[in-house]
């Protein structure tokens, strides 16, 4: 028996009437009565008398109310706690992928921190499996990252389960020092991209996964010369050319020590905010998203 049958039955008994009932509860009349004879089976006795122009409730019925009255007034209690935490909440939690989240997170930091200054933001840097991991669990209220799909199926699983927001086009480079003599290179194969000692993120990170496979495709083999959970450190090893490694182009735009050179497998990509569709949103979580919303409309 679920709640809405409870509230169906307690408002037909309070009537007893199907159609009175059905109005108040903006159902049709048809469907009340159906979902009447279906808790009745259920119940596996009568809960109506039913006569050509009345209806009353049973000796059964009436003690299926009293329970279900309970119940409902438990429900509607824990509702109003809710309601209340959700108003007196001030954190929230937010998951940024290494490589991209902070393309754009302090901007929207900033912004939301001018409408929520009493709100805590806690943020956490971990890799795009583990950000889902996180969310999922409910350890974190929203996430700032890339999700690449190998499969359409995959990616239809994946629609049922998470909202998402897209806000920034992006692509990774494969990045060298200004003094690597492939610095000149307008684009680079995995051919030539073994010929460098490599910097990259941590084996659990999806975008070293994807070199890695790629390397396999070519039958190439390549060497590693530091693993790292930060993209800072690899932007360091680049510049200051002790290794190659993969970044935003953003960021070899912005570093004039790095030139960012487009690979195979670079190709762009979309920074988005993600959330479960079925996740109860906090109004400090809600107005995050908002942000988002306005700093970056649709695409």
């Amino acid at each position: 028996m679920t709640i809405v049958q409870m509230q169906y039955f307690q408002a037909v008994c309070r009537y007893e009437n199907f159609t009175r009932a059905a109005e108040e509860l903006h159902i049709s009349q048809p469907a009340m009565s159906a979902a009447m004879k279906d808790l009745e089976k259920e119940c596996g006795v009568p809960l109506f008398v039913r006569d050509k122009n009345s209806l009353r409730v049973t000796d059964e019925g009436k003690i299926l109310l009293e329970e279900a009255n309970l119940v409902l007034g438990q429900y509607q209690q824990m509702n109003q706690i809710v309601r209340d935490l959700a108003l007196t909440r001030n954190y929230m939690r937010v998951g940024l992928s290494t490589l991209s989240g902070n393309q754009v997170y302090p901007e929207i930091l900033l912004e939301y921190q001018k409408r929520r200054p009493g709100v805590q933001v806690m943020s956490v840097e971990e890799s795009t499996p583990r950000q889902f991991e996180m969310l999922d669990a409910g350890l974190l209220d929203v996430i700032i990252t890339i999700r690449r799909f190998d499969q359409e199926e995959e990616q239809k699983r994946f629609e049922k389960v998470y909202h998402h927001w897209p806000m920034k086009q992006t692509r990774m480079c494969f990045c060298v020092g200004r003094e690597n003599p492939l610095a000149g290179e307008t684009f680079v194969t995995p051919e030539q991209i073994v010929t460098q000692p490599l910097v990259l993120l941590k084996e659990n990170f999806s975008q070293t996964t994807r070199i890695k496979q790629m390397f396999r495709e070519s039958g190439l083999d390549y060497h590693v010369l530091h693993y790292t959970n930060q993209m800072y450190t690899v932007e360091r090893f680049v510049e200051k050319n002790v290794a190659a490694g993969f970044l935003p182009e953003s960021v070899s735009q912005s570093n004039p020590k790095i030139v960012g050179i487009p690979y195979r497998e670079g190709t762009r990509a979309y920074i988005e905010l993600f959330w479960r569709k079925d996740q109860f949103l906090f109004p400090v979580v809600k107005e995050f998203i908002r942000v988002v919303k306005e700093l970056y409309p649709k695409m």
